[in-house]
């Protein structure tokens, strides 16, 4: 005899989880907008296009679902093939791990990401009245079912052990990665958010006044580097100030000492950078004609300890017509940047130009030595 078949039978728990999964994102959405963060840093153009391609992709299984269902014609037979070889409830599924991570996005909200734990056990406490009823209704086919498919998330390890040995591998790297780079990948991916917008998504073309610079360093307590100078000094001199030999970028925060390496052995140039920024052996100086050539961490170990581990974490942000300002032999002077490459180890040198420019280089990708990042900048005269 044909069973009719009832809508809370259709729809099982989706309702009154779904509305649970939505009030809980918009209490921790709104807990975020009310602190002002921590916010994903990402563009916004780029924020809506992975919140499209997820979007995309729940729509997909969500649709791949409702005709599995439909071809076991719902409640009268039990759904095991589609996406129901894989995962019991492929639907809730989707709405938990892309739906809600492609709103987070979309808001780019750390909160709503961290929202996905109340809303994963929310859905599995909400499944266990369907459970009772289809363990009711199917009896031993359920049982067996249930054996060899897992409710919210696919066995993995059970389709396929190449598959499973993988994704383990690279969710072990990812999390040794961000560990050892915590510090580093914090300051790229976490934000508060400051009349609406992000320092460093904004052009920064204004130069420092040496008051703007003073303002920078106050409560930073920076001793003078060693101070070495070769060469004859150009007539570059602009705004006489008292801070001492620095480095500032008022659009990705950097504030820095200058400092010098006492050789050029990697362990003589690290124990430099753990200082601040270093002017490279061989650079020209501030005031000077020719390439001054600077260098810093863009990442380190957490077990170094030094403040100046990200200084140049954020240096990719820079754009043309920026501002970098130093202080060297208490004057100041201002560079407008022109680009930015990224470079083999090999492909970077100190250039014999008699123009007076400044390069900025830096480790990357944050958390390896694979390339350089070079971003340079000419003088404003």
């Amino acid at each position: 005899m044909t069973q009719k078949i009832k809508i809370k039978e259709l729809l099982g728990c989706m309702p009154g989880a779904l509305l649970g999964n939505f009030v809980l994102g918009a209490i921790f959405l709104a807990l975020g907008t009310f602190l002002g963060g921590p916010k994903i840093y990402i563009e916004l153009a780029s924020a809506v296009y992975v919140f499209l391609a997820l979007l995309i992709l729940y729509l997909l299984i969500t649709w791949w679902s409702i005709f599995a269902l439909a071809k076991n014609k719902s409640a009268q037979n039990l759904a095991t093939s589609g996406p129901y070889k894989f995962v019991r409830h492929p639907m809730y599924s989707a709405v938990i791990f892309l739906l809600n991570p492609a709103l987070a996005i979309l808001f780019r909200s750390w909160f709503l990401i961290l929202a996905l734990i109340p809303i994963y056990f929310l859905w599995k406490k909400s499944l266990r009245s369907e459970e009772n009823f289809l363990e009711e209704n199917f009896d031993e086919k359920y049982f067996t079912y249930q054996n060899k498919v897992w409710p919210l998330f696919p066995n993995l390890h059970q389709i396929n052990k190449f598959l499973f040995y993988s994704l383990t591998a690279i969710a072990v790297f990812l999390i040794a990665f961000v560990s050892l780079n915590f510090s580093a990948v914090y300051l790229r991916w976490v934000f508060y958010e400051k009349n609406e917008k992000i320092s460093y998504d904004t052009n920064a073309s204004k130069q420092l006044s040496p008051a703007d610079f003073q303002r920078m360093f106050q409560g930073n307590n920076q001793s003078n580097p060693n101070e070495s100078s070769t060469g004859t000094s150009t007539s570059y001199k602009v705004n006489y100030t008292e801070l001492a030999n620095s480095i500032a970028i008022s659009k990705i925060n950097i504030k820095a000492p200058l400092v010098f390496s006492t050789g050029t052995s990697q362990k003589e140039l690290n124990d430099a950078l753990n200082q601040g920024v270093i002017i490279y052996p061989g650079s020209a100086l501030p005031g000077q004609d020719g390439e001054v050539f600077l260098s810093g961490h863009s990442s380190i170990f957490p077990w170094v300890k030094t403040q100046y581990g990200q200084v140049f974490t954020l240096l990719d942000k820079l754009e043309p017509g920026d501002i970098i300002s130093l202080v060297y032999d208490h004057f100041q002077y201002d560079y407008r940047v022109i680009g930015k490459k990224i470079l083999l180890p090999k492909e970077v040198n100190i250039s014999n130009t008699k123009e007076p420019i400044l390069t900025l280089m830096t480790c990357w990708p944050i958390g390896t030595a694979l390339k350089r990042l070079v971003v340079r900048a000419e003088l404003i005269k």
